[in-house]
């Protein structure tokens, strides 16, 4: 019997090749996600990064409000395996967290060591995007705060809104009526103009029988600077009108806004919900392991 060729091999030569070149790290610090075990994340630390910018090892991703009230410290995150693909990894992560809050999803992101779809990552580049809820006791202690916040916040918006609505209203008003002042002043004294020229095309050298005697000349100058002085005080008072109702739209929304902060509690005014910044973990229970659960995600 004749021994098969060398061309017979050649699949399963390249297969090996394949394999082998597949388990070669691309570079350096390249590493596989289902030989990590586990992951320590904290907070105010930034990962490694190699093609894309670096983020923070612990970031809570919502509710918004209730990230604000409390920051987890540290993280830990524990490998469980993989659903279908092996590099898709499964994780457990556990923080210590006061009764009123616990975890919600958990999910691990990494950069890729050559793009986002890369199976190898750059080691030290995962963090945790994790969600934050409250518990029965936290709503019981932070609920109507988070639902008075959500429901002034709709106000003030609904109150900014309808200000300016108004603003625009007022000032078409206002425009409308100059631009009337405006066409009387124009056509108004171009038409009483025609009086003195036709006037002194008379031949007989006399006045109009619409004009009044010689004696009365100042008295009848001084209406007519009067009428003349009309527009621009009707002007000025739209004008004042306008910036008085804005000026006092402005200063009942203020006013409404220091009595609602005047009778907020001193535990409201602690923890600021307004602000975009966590406000640092005080006057809370005693802590407890809380757990959450997510997969993987690359950048």
């Amino acid at each position: 019997m004749k021994p098969p060729s060398t061309i017979y091999y050649l699949p399963s030569w390249l297969a090996l090749f394949s394999s082998a070149f597949s388990e070669t790290p691309p570079g350096p610090n390249a590493i596989r996600l289902s030989n990590v075990q586990t992951l320590t994340l904290h907070a105010h630390r930034m990962t490694w990064y190699r093609r894309v910018s670096p983020i923070h090892q612990l970031k809570c991703v919502g509710p918004s409000s209730v990230c604000r009230l409390y920051e987890v410290d540290s993280m830990r995150c524990t490998n469980q395996g993989y659903d279908y693909d092996e590099e898709d990894i499964q994780w457990t992560c556990t923080a210590s967290l006061p009764p009123e809050f616990k975890l919600g999803s958990t999910d691990v992101i990494c950069e890729g060591y050559r793009d986002a779809e890369d199976k190898w990552v750059l080691k030290g580049s995962c963090g945790v995007e994790y969600r934050l809820l409250l518990t029965e006791k936290g709503e019981e202690r932070y609920g109507r705060r988070l639902r008075y916040t959500s429901k002034s916040s709709s106000t003030t918006a609904s109150e900014s809104e309808n200000d300016w609505l108004a603003t625009y209203l007022f000032a078409f008003i206002f425009i409308c009526i100059a631009v009337v002042i405006l066409y009387f002043v124009c056509y108004g004294e171009n038409g009483r103009g025609n009086r003195p020229g036709q006037r002194g095309n008379n031949n007989r050298g006399g006045g109009d029988d619409d004009d009044p005697p010689p004696p009365y000349d100042y008295q009848y100058q001084s209406q007519r600077k009067r009428s003349g002085s009309g527009p621009g005080f009707w002007t000025g008072a739209a004008a004042g009108s306008a910036a008085g109702y804005t000026m006092g739209r402005r200063h009942n929304r203020q006013q409404a806004e220091r009595e609602t902060n005047a009778g907020t509690s001193s535990s409201s005014r602690r923890y600021d919900l307004d602000r975009d910044e966590p406000r640092p973990s005080r006057n809370f229970s005693p802590t407890r392991v809380n757990t959450g659960f997510g997969s993987t995600r690359r950048r």
